[in-house]
């Protein structure tokens, strides 16, 4: 394994073990209070721990996607982690996967959790979960890892998932935003934020990453192994997490439409349940243990 990732990737394991246990249980605030935004909504605010500041929708997520990172994301690092240093490429592989989830979460509140004590924690796990990305990736070969792939790899399956996640994540974000743009006015969901950080890092940097992903997989290039094992576990991790986040915001007295729960939350939920499936094919189909 890569000397740097024998330090950056316990760094982020305690980074996150760190704002994941303050997010779920640092005390403080009155509870939800009403806010006026900039625009001049009435917002209801979470008013609680470490997230007072913020909106209760997402208050309550940050919450539940705390409780996702400390029960199975950050199990899931350490153990990919020692798996790799014992030289299991498959493992190196999963490990990718899960860094994407913690470079993904560390932007996430960098850029868009209300301003917190946590802040510069949060700017620490964005950066070494972007470096470890980086760095992580430049260990593979790609024409050996294109020649450890079996006769049975999902290329038909994970490249069609791939295309559906990526469009389909285009198409749901952009039916939240073309319509206030057309109209002069902003997003509902928007709250007491400026703008929106999650919906534009996903239309800019996930969805063409899953589109080239599959197009890659579909011609057998050996760039889009690398790309969809990551991609196919942050799936899997966001569909948990949305799972968590849903659980918190019920927790807390909210209640969403039907078509909400059906279209929105059960499209990720769906999503996530695909992408497990593919993901356990996907490296039972790869031969296993050459040293890395």
């Amino acid at each position: 394994m890569n000397k740097t990732l024998t330090w950056l990737v316990p760094l982020i394991s305690v980074l996150s073990l760190i704002g994941a246990l303050a997010g779920l249980f640092l005390p403080g605030g009155d509870g939800p209070f009403t806010f006026t935004s900039l625009r001049g909504h009435e917002v209801e605010m979470f008013g609680r721990g470490l997230y007072q500041y913020d909106t209760l929708l997402v208050g309550a997520a940050l919450r539940g996607t705390d409780a996702v990172t400390l029960f199975i994301s950050l199990p899931l690092l350490v153990l990919f982690f020692w798996k790799a240093r014992r030289g299991s490429q498959n493992a190196m592989l999963a490990l990718l996967g899960v860094l994407f989830y913690f470079l993904y979460k560390g932007a996430s509140l960098t850029f868009s959790a209300a301003f917190n004590p946590l802040f510069l924690l949060y700017t620490a796990l964005f950066s070494a979960g972007l470096f470890a990305v980086i760095v992580a990736m430049t260990t593979f070969d790609l024409d050996s890892l294109a020649k450890r792939v079996q006769p049975g790899f999902p290329h038909s399956g994970a490249a069609i998932f791939l295309l559906i996640a990526g469009f389909g994540t285009l198409l749901i974000w952009l039916s939240e935003v073309i319509p206030p743009i057309l109209a002069g006015t902003a997003p509902e969901i928007m709250g007491t934020y400026t703008t929106l950080f999650t919906h534009g890092f996903d239309l800019a940097v996930i969805t063409p990453a899953a589109v080239i992903a599959g197009v890659y997989l579909l011609r057998r290039n050996p760039l889009g192994y690398l790309l969809a094992a990551p991609i196919l576990i942050l799936c899997t991790l966001i569909g948990a997490v949305v799972i968590g986040q849903t659980v918190v915001q019920t927790l807390v007295g909210m209640v969403f439409p039907p078509q909400i729960y059906i279209g929105m939350i059960g499209t990720w939920v769906v999503m996530g349940a695909f992408a497990i499936g593919l993901t356990v094919s996907f490296f039972r189909n790869l031969e296993k243990e050459k040293q890395c």
